[in-house]
């Protein structure tokens, strides 16, 4: 996908070569290569290199008042850093990431909100980057991060900042990484935290700064855009979006939006309020249909491309065909989404373990069924897991709210929402204008009364574009029914079941055969302790996106201990009747 792949060690130049050999594959796309004593990269999309002072900058992306493509931005980058160091980012805003080698050390710069992906990992033959991780498992063999196997299994997702491999690591929004003398640190520009106190607060003005940055946000990207389409929903969101630019261009009939789902026809869908909107304004519509008994042939090329970051791996593997389509046959380059920025929806936080459940990070002990899925009960993986979430916890600050919408920000967003957008990006350049630094900085310093269930925003919407509120807001997803779809499609579910029967240590293959046996039935799940429960036809796909990982894998130190303990472990029979 677009961006910086790269090495610096002293054997730099033949690790770049393994590492491209890897990256996913996308026709056409060329590379700009450059290179240095004791390092070399390679550059995929929209950027330049630059190098003055005895110091090298690469940048990938784009950035806010400079049209796209434009040359000048790497001597711009360039010459802020010569006068600002490493503080040289502050005041830009856009969706970049940015390479820098002096004669001391490395730096590795990330857009304030992450919207580029970018992994690294270090060792004795220096540290390495890539958009992807396949290029950095080349290197040398990693162990497996049982806490993250862990929470993959809870929550469809790592912790942000994380892989299953625990020497291959994600920079974070607002990050910036040094590497001197052999060592690595992460630095972060920027506070994440909410608002915790209620205050005096003007309602008035707050909301009219809201929607000037609103405006701004979503207009100044809309101008850099080539061959823009609008991703509509019937949600608030790209509602928001949408209206905004039809409010400030001539003919909305020129206009292209774009909606995918399974069922484009259900009444009060996100596809059927989508189309009423397309319908009133005229726009260029395509609708597209998922078609998800493809996930046979489109999931190795989905996992690839999102690197298999999230269960959306086999849950939406049949997107990067979509994304393909519009590209080539439809003539879109840039596609506009929201990307739910302004925190949960439709609750109210009245415990911490309420929060965490909410935000697929529950305590395990609440995690119905969890001691069945790894080799031995997995206790390791799951302390583990349990230090990491409890870790979180205490990082955030106090209260409820607070609580809920910090750890939203840092763990939902990066580790779940921005990475619906990533594997866009082999084919389209992706657009979040609600994701404007601006913007975010508003709605964290908003009461916690504002920020829920999106207060402010939604009034935004109302005040703005009142005399559309006749056409109502979606009431279900264009989303799969997933065991609905399992009991109609035994092509899906035979390459569902070849996965899980051959699923490799730590994980039990036989407790999730019978989970998904179970589904077909459509039994109802048995009680087991724990109010955290994952859906049956959720944890399948992830155990089969980790079994994806696990045998591109090499063997680790927690699968050599998995197989002990399998093998002092009692007939899968045993287990299954042990656990029932």
């Amino acid at each position: 996908m677009p961006g910086l792949t790269g090495v610096v060690g002293p054997e730099a130049g033949a690790l770049l070569e393994r590492m491209e050999a890897r990256l996913y594959p996308v026709e056409g796309q060329g590379a700009r290569r450059g290179a240095g004593p004791g390092f070399a990269f390679a550059l995929r999309g929209t950027g330049g290199l630059r190098e003055r002072a005895g110091v090298c900058l690469a940048f990938e992306g784009h950035v806010l008042g400079r049209p796209f493509g434009d040359e000048a931005v790497a001597d711009a980058l360039l010459d802020a850093f010569l006068e600002r160091g490493e503080r040289f980012l502050e005041g830009w805003d856009g969706s970049f990431q940015v390479f820098v080698r002096t004669p001391e050390a490395t730096y590795l710069f990330m857009d304030p909100t992450a919207s580029r992906r970018w992994f690294f990992r270090s060792g004795p033959w220096g540290i390495a980057f890539s958009p992807e991780v396949a290029p950095l498992r080349t290197l040398a063999p990693s162990p497996v991060d049982g806490a993250n196997l862990a929470q993959f299994l809870v929550g469809g997702r790592f912790f942000a900042g994380h892989t299953l491999l625990a020497e291959v690591l994600q920079l974070l929004p607002g990050e910036h990484l040094v590497h001197r003398d052999g060592r690595v640190e992460r630095r972060r520009t920027g506070s994440d935290t909410v608002r915790q106190d209620s205050g005096l607060f003007d309602v008035k003005a707050t909301l009219t700064r809201l929607e000037t940055a609103l405006e701004r946000a979503i207009l100044q990207r809309w101008t850099q855009a080539r061959a823009p389409a609008l991703l509509l929903t019937g949600g608030w969101d790209s509602r928001f979006l949408f209206h905004t630019v039809a409010r400030h261009v001539e003919d909305t009939s020129r206009l292209c939006t774009v909606t995918w789902g399974h069922d484009l026809r259900r009444e009060g869908s996100d596809a059927r309020v989508a189309h009423d909107i397309a319908k009133r304004f005229g726009t260029r519509h395509v609708e597209l249909k998922r078609s998800v008994g493809q996930v046979p042939e489109t999931f190795a090329a989905m996992f690839q491309a999102q690197s298999g970051m999230t269960e959306l791996a086999f849950g939406h593997a049949d997107e990067l065909t979509l994304c393909q389509r519009l590209a080539e046959r439809h003539g879109v380059g840039s596609l506009f989404r929201g990307d739910e920025c302004f925190g949960p929806t439709g609750w109210n936080a009245t415990t911490v373990g309420g929060v965490l459940a909410r935000l697929s990070l529950p305590f395990t002990q609440d995690v119905a069924g969890h001691e069945r899925w790894l080799v031995g009960g997995g206790e390791e993986a799951w302390a583990a897991r349990e230090e990491q979430v409890r870790q979180r916890v205490a990082a955030a600050p106090q209260g409820l709210e607070a609580l809920r919408d910090t750890l939203y920000f840092r763990e939902r967003v990066p580790a779940f929402l921005h990475h619906l957008n990533y594997f866009k990006a082999h084919r389209l350049e992706v657009f979040n204008p609600l994701m404007d630094r601006e913007v975010l900085a508003l709605s964290r310093a908003l009461p916690a009364a504002w920020r829920t269930d999106k207060r402010l925003f939604k009034d935004c919407y109302r005040r703005r574009f009142a005399k559309h509120l006749d056409i109502p807001f979606a009431e279900s997803s264009n989303g799969v029914d997933w065991g609905r779809m399992l009991r109609r499609s035994p092509r899906v579910v035979a390459f569902l079941r070849s996965g899980l029967e051959a699923l490799p240590s730590p994980l039990v293959p036989e407790v999730f055969v019978e989970q998904l046996d179970g589904l077909l039935r459509g039994a109802p799940a048995g009680a087991m302790p724990g109010g955290y429960r994952v859906a049956p036809e959720q944890l399948v796909m992830r155990a089969f996106v980790l079994g994806q990982w696990l045998r591109d894998s090499p063997t680790s130190e927690m699968a050599n201990r998995s197989k002990n303990s399998r093998a002092r472990a009692a007939p899968a029979s045993e287990v299954n009747a042990k656990h029932a």
